[in-house]
Formats: structure tokens, sequence, C-alpha cells
């Protein structure tokens, strides 16, 4: 982990793939990790991800109405071996 974050690197080494979705709307994607990767860098901490990936016209909105990405399956990748 890069100053306690993890990177996008240390994701694509446990998985081929990541789910993305919006806590306040029925947005949803799966994305490659070998592509994200490839544009973003192995040290991409993973905190920066949604902002980097969201294409949400709710980005920009104030606090309450704002795009609120998660990654569902993320603790589940980590907690498996690489």
């Amino acid at each position: 982990m890069t100053k306690g974050s993890v990177t996008l690197g240390e994701v694509a080494a446990r998985s081929t793939h990541i789910e993305m979705a919006c806590s306040r709307c029925d947005r949803r994607g799966r994305y490659r990790l070998v592509k994200l990767v490839a544009s973003l860098g192995d040290d991409f901490p993973m905190t920066d991800l949604g902002a980097a990936i969201a294409n949400c016209p709710r980005r920009h909105a104030t606090v309450t109405e704002r795009c609120d990405v998660y990654f569902p399956g993320l603790i589940k990748i980590m907690d498996s071996q690489p």
C-alpha cells in the first residue's frame, strides 16, 4: 500500500475486473483492471478512482446531491490471495 491507500496495481494483482456503483442513483459499471492500469498506472490510488472514471452528471453537484461512487466488491478482492 502506498501512503496507506490501496493502489490500482494491488487490486489488479488480485482480480481482472472491478465493479463500480453509485449509492445515490442506479448507475453501475464493470471495468477491466488491465485497461485501468494501462491508462492510470499501477500506483494510482483507489481513493481517487471513482472521480477519475465516473461519468456522472451529478459529479460536481452540491455535497448532498453529488455522485457517490463506491466499489462493492473491493473488500472481497483485497481479502483474496494474490
